[in-house]
């Protein structure tokens, strides 16, 4: 059985930068949204100049980004389904009791 690590070494290690596909009639926008990147990003606590980096991985991280946010949102959205179930089960629970 091959276990997760080996995987994940194996998948970083074909994992060439040719894998990577921006679809290309949206890179033009995707280049105009990575002009207007901040000027440091912080990455897993290391801090790159927006400046120094590649067209390519200023694309790259303008994905990354809009990514992150929409994780954002969604957990955000979550964490209200879930207050909504728990008021929904209060409100049963107490209907039932009352009858």
């Amino acid at each position: 059985m091959t276990s997760q690590r080996d995987f994940t070494e194996k998948a970083s290690i074909e994992a060439t930068e040719s894998d990577i596909k921006i679809n290309e009639s949206a890179s033009e926008v995707w280049a105009q949204a990575a002009d207007q990147l901040p000027a440091e990003i912080n990455i897993q606590g290391k801090i790159y100049k927006s400046s120094d980096l590649s067209g390519r991985a200023r694309k790259l991280l303008v994905i990354y980004l809009a990514d992150i946010r929409l994780i954002g949102q969604q957990r955000e959205m979550l964490a209200l389904a879930e207050l909504g179930l728990k008021s929904l089960e209060k409100e049963i629970i107490t209907a039932a009791e009352n009858n």
